[in-house]
């Protein structure tokens, strides 16, 4: 589950480092997330579970520019009886140095699939911006707290 919760907070979370002027910009980012707070188990009236309240913290690098951000995602998972997700919604807020925050939403069905994350908004330069694309896991630690991820998309501003 712990891998399933860093999953979700990875995840895109990742259109996230970039670097530019208005217009559409072709995104590859590379994340490495933490797990800052784990989901808790919460059991729902139909027998199965939620797990609600994931935190995360990745840092992102762009793989073009070399530009650097912070992101923060709060997600939940519904795993299946043995406990492996089986599908993951969250959010994330895209700090950049300049003061202006980029707004995702993070969506997945599975581990072995990529998430899929949209742009929602934003603050400054991304007031108003559009776009999305998917993040997938490449490596996890041993200790299934944190995990490296690559992410492809489109950002475009205004």
């Amino acid at each position: 589950m712990k891998h399933a919760i860093a999953l979700v907070l990875t995840v895109a979370l990742c259109g996230v480092a970039l670097g530019a002027g208005a217009a559409t910009e072709q995104l590859s980012v590379t994340g490495y997330n933490v797990v800052t707070k784990l989901a808790e188990k919460v059991p729902l009236p139909n027998g199965g579970t939620i797990m609600v309240g994931g935190e995360g913290h990745s840092s992102i690098v762009n793989d073009k520019t070399g530009e650097q951000t912070s992101q923060w995602c709060n997600s939940d998972a519904w795993p299946d009886e043995k406990g492996a997700p089986t599908a993951f919604v969250g959010h994330c807020s895209i700090f950049y140095d300049n003061g202006d925050v980029l707004w995702i939403s993070v969506t997945g069905t599975t581990n072995d699939k990529p998430l899929t994350w949209t742009v929602i908004g934003g603050t400054g330069k991304y007031a108003g911006a559009t776009g999305g694309g998917t993040s997938k896991v490449v490596s996890q630690r041993g200790d299934v707290y944190a995990e490296t991820y690559k992410a492809t998309g489109t950002l475009t501003t205004k």
